[in-house]
């Protein structure tokens, strides 16, 4: 791998990941350990891929639509990025790349956007949080953060019946809705997701939920 000591955020940060599925070797481990003592941004970063890695094991299996996908343009810049990584990657420890073909496409999503936020984005990100409106029994907020690639949105609801499928999209200053996901939910239970569109933050002005027939559930438009 070439002297440790040499090594700047971001191979550490490739570190980290690879730690994520599974132990490094002694030396790694060690140098790791040292490099966090002195690195808040690197202590942060763990910390974060550490809980999106443990979130997945509340996945439930029946809950993913198979139909789920993150838009063209951000599933582009995704497998580009992860293809660079991987060159160096395969020099450094082959053997841990199949550790992320044993996540199902949930998992896979959710690590791979998390790994690639960290990677591109800047220390500091800019959010807004939108209220969403439908019916009276319904109850929904959406948090937008801007990243180096587009925008991720956490998407908190509860009140929508369950069992159905509902698309989350973002509207663009030019009056034209993205797609940032899908989602099923539970019955009786809140809902939170997050998902990711290729749009600047500062271009998006509202975000709406549609049902599998196309009808607007939630809206909520920035001014």
């Amino acid at each position: 791998m070439g002297p440790m000591i040499n090594m700047n955020c971001e191979q550490w940060q490739g570190v980290i990941a690879m730690r994520v599925f599974g132990p490094l070797d002694p030396m790694e481990e060690s140098g790791l350990k040292a490099h966090l003592e002195g690195c808040s941004e690197c202590r942060a970063v763990a910390k974060e891929m550490k809980e999106t890695y443990e979130l997945l094991g509340y996945v439930d299996p029946r809950a993913v639509v198979p139909t789920a996908s993150l838009p063209a343009e951000l599933t582009k810049k995704v497998l580009e990025d992860l293809r660079q990584g991987d060159l160096q990657l395969r020099r450094r420890r082959r053997t841990r790349n199949a550790a992320l073909t044993a996540i199902g496409f949930v998992a896979a999503t959710i690590v791979l956007v998390s790994l690639l936020a960290v990677r591109t984005s800047p220390p500091t990100t800019s959010q807004h949080t939108l209220a969403l409106w439908g019916a009276s029994s319904v109850s929904a907020k959406a948090v937008l953060t801007g990243r180096a690639w587009g925008t991720t949105i956490t998407l908190h609801e509860e009140g929508l019946p369950g069992g159905k499928v509902y698309t989350v999209s973002m509207r663009t200053a030019k009056g034209m809705w993205r797609v940032a996901g899908t989602y099923r939910p539970v019955s009786g239970h809140s809902v939170d997701v997050t998902m990711a569109c290729a749009v600047p933050l500062g271009q998006i002005t509202g975000v709406r939920v549609s049902d599998s027939s196309g009808r607007q559930v939630l809206v909520s438009h920035q001014e």
